[in-house]
């Protein structure tokens, strides 16, 4: 379920590296599909939950694949206006 985010993170972890690098931005692009395909895969999972207490706790993991691909695009907004 996860196994789209391991190429990325180590761009994810060296964030500011990743976006001062002159291919920062496909590089972070990247970084927002595995979000996006991880979130894809949490939902499919969440659609054959066991009970209701796995269910829930999918979902939080999806709202949070969600808020993190928000937010490294947010922090790539920011980075870009400032240079």
């Amino acid at each position: 379920m996860y196994d789209a985010l391991i190429p990325i993170a180590q761009d994810l972890s060296a964030l500011d590296a990743t976006l001062a690098a002159p291919d920062g931005a496909q590089r972070v692009a990247r970084i927002a599909a595995a979000f996006d395909e991880t979130a894809r895969r949490i939902s499919q999972a969440t659609q054959t939950a066991a009970d209701d207490g796995e269910r829930l706790d999918l979902q939080k993991l999806y709202r949070g694949m969600v808020a993190a691909r928000r937010i490294v695009l947010s922090i790539q907004e920011r980075h870009g206006a400032s240079a």
